[in-house]
């Protein structure tokens, strides 16, 4: 997965400081060097010490907390205090990355070519949308490779069983005939179920005065990238409900969820935590089971350990096709 573009934190994470994180099992530091954000590894070319303990000196360079080499934005060494009479050899560097923001998240690719562009999402910057808690990044930690917690967003016939007080009800659990499509950099799957009026991204703005066991029909449009996903929920009254969950891979079985949500419905902001509330529960029901597959990463669809089944698993069977083509998991 070396080759994509990965979110790895928000924006308003990285201020003077350098900060550490984890990608695909590397350590690595990312720093605002004059006014830019470089992306390191976290390891200082001189004896190894980790650049994140380090200090950003006149907002353009890394010092080294072990013996205060000084980098510069390219990753160069452009400063050794213990021997400033004389030239700084030529691999007195670290290995640098790119790196992009894009709607307040910082994202890194590991290689320099890579295969998609970061992707837009539009309703996200629509102001017909409100979004939650002014737009901030909310964020959890799943013990998860980012296609296990892609294909659980991608899986419509779950809902029954998985969130049967929230958004599901334990009547209705025939596949959704859906329609799925690829595109360029990600799948878009679409599709019609009835769900629980009784929840706000389900009921829309009839949840509060909806009855229990009352049900609304409910138009999905999921389009799921390498590590991200997009699911758009709408009724027939146009009003929309979007979420959206960039994947960071920590490494082959762990990951961050960033996310948030737009609506174009009931925008008080003072209704927020209605909506933060029910979607934290729909995410935690979801974690537990995914969590819980193995193995950890997707097998070849020729193993047969997994048994997809026509036409309710469409979705899953050609969003595993497409990771097969780009490789991805390598085994």
């Amino acid at each position: 997965m070396s080759t994509f573009w990965h979110p790895v934190c928000p924006s308003s994470f990285l201020l003077d400081k350098p900060l550490g994180i984890q990608l695909l099992g590397r350590r690595l530091v990312l720093a605002r060097l004059n006014g830019k954000v470089s992306c390191f590894d976290d390891l200082c070319r001189h004896l190894g010490a980790a650049l994140s303990g380090g200090k950003i000196e006149k907002k353009s360079f890394l010092r080294c907390p072990y013996h205060g080499w000084l980098y510069n934005e390219e990753g160069r060494c452009i400063e050794i205090p213990s021997r400033r009479s004389l030239p700084i050899p030529l691999d007195a560097r670290v290995r640098s990355y790119l790196t992009q923001e894009s709607m307040g998240m910082i994202w890194v690719s590991l290689e320099s070519n890579p295969r998609y562009p970061i992707p837009r999402f539009e309703e996200f910057e629509n102001n017909d949308f409100h979004q939650l808690d002014e737009g901030k990044w909310k964020e959890s930690h799943w013990r998860a490779s980012p296609q296990r917690i892609v294909l659980g967003q991608l899986d419509d016939t779950h809902f029954a069983w998985v969130h049967p007080s929230t958004i599901g009800h334990p009547d209705i659990v025939e596949a959704p005939s859906h329609q799925v499509i690829k595109e360029n950099g990600f799948i878009l799957s679409t599709f019609t179920v009835c769900q629980r009026t009784k929840a706000p991204s389900s009921g829309f703005s009839r949840a509060e005065t909806a009855k229990k066991e009352d049900t609304n029909t409910v138009h999905y449009k999921i389009a799921a990238g390498i590590n991200w996903i997009q699911l758009q929920k709408a009724n027939d009254k146009g009003e929309a409900w979007v979420l959206l969950q960039l994947i960071s891979p920590l490494s082959y079985h762990e990951s961050r969820v960033f996310w948030r949500i737009a609506r174009n419905f009931d925008k008080l902001s003072e209704r927020d935590p209605i909506y933060e509330k029910i979607q934290i529960q729909i995410m935690e029901e979801d974690r537990r089971v995914i969590e819980s597959q193995r193995p950890w990463l997707l097998p070849p669809m020729s193993s047969s350990l997994s048994m997809y089944l026509r036409p309710s698993d469409l979705p899953l069977i050609e969003y595993h096709k497409w990771m097969e083509e780009e490789k991805i998991p390598p085994l």
